[in-house]
């Protein structure tokens, strides 16, 4: 015998419903970023982009009404780029917000903030914008900040083609998302840096390498010390304006020609 639920009860069963669907996306993307899941494809070697195309496709998929996403960032020099997304359309509705300077993703990016809004609402708040995006069929935006410390690194956008203009819940569940957006980013930076700080030491090591086996063939071809030999090399490198390591490399570079 079925029982007939109320309204109420209804709304609590999707809420309920809809949030369990967001923390199974999320799992999944936890389980990706395992390494002990995946020990022949660590995520160190896997694109970013590559996480936050799954992650704006799970947004569309848990977050009904929403039929496209992407993700906005923000680079230090003010310049904005669309890094992954789930359609091509959303590359050029950002563009338009790039070019203008308005639109949803850009003022949630600035201020902070979820920003919703519907299509007849643009044309006060973003007038450039609306004229740009006049006719591509979109209806309602969406877009929740993505954030690292003090620095404003851009947004998830969510674009639908209904006029519902989405809920508190679907700007909420969004924010859920944003949190693993940044994880994402931050652990793409952090890599980055490490493997800059490790070039760096590499190459750090290599030069000292070259300027002891400079040193040293000075010291003996010469008859000096170690330290009029190093001076002789930075004496030679300030003089013709040219790195230590390359003066280096050149004398080690003669003398084994001449062997």
């Amino acid at each position: 015998m079925s029982q007939n639920l109320s309204p109420d009860h209804e709304l609590d069963l999707d809420v309920i419903a809809r949030v369990d669907a967001v923390a199974s996306a999320l799992d999944q993307l936890r389980v990706r970023f395992s390494v002990a899941d995946q020990p022949t494809t660590p995520v160190a070697d896997q694109p970013t982009t590559s996480f936050l195309e799954q992650l704006c496709r799970w947004a569309v998929d848990t977050i009904p009404g929403a039929h496209m996403a992407g993700i906005t960032l923000v680079h230090p020099d003010g310049t904005a780029t669309t890094p992954a997304c789930t359609d091509p359309q959303v590359v050029d509705i950002d563009a338009d917000q790039y070019r203008t300077g308005q639109g949803p993703c850009l003022e949630a990016a600035a201020t902070r903030t979820v920003v919703r809004v519907k299509l007849d609402e643009l044309p006060e708040r973003w007038p450039d914008f609306a004229a740009a995006v006049r006719g591509l069929g979109v209806r309602s935006y969406l877009s929740a900040p993505l954030r690292l410390a003090d620095d404003h690194v851009g947004a998830l956008n969510l674009y639908s083609v209904d006029g519902h203009g989405f809920s508190d819940l679907d700007a909420a569940l969004l924010t859920i998302y944003t949190t693993v957006g940044e994880t994402i980013i931050s652990l793409s930076r952090d890599l980055d840096r490490a493997r800059h700080d490790l070039s760096g030491l590499k190459t750090a090591m290599e030069n000292r390498g070259v300027i002891e086996q400079a040193k040293g063939a000075l010291m003996a071809s010469r008859g000096i010390d170690e330290d009029t030999a190093f001076a002789s090399l930075v004496d030679a490198s300030q003089r013709e304006n040219v790195k230590l390591a390359a003066v280096a490399r050149r004398i080690v570079t003669s003398l084994d020609q001449h062997r």
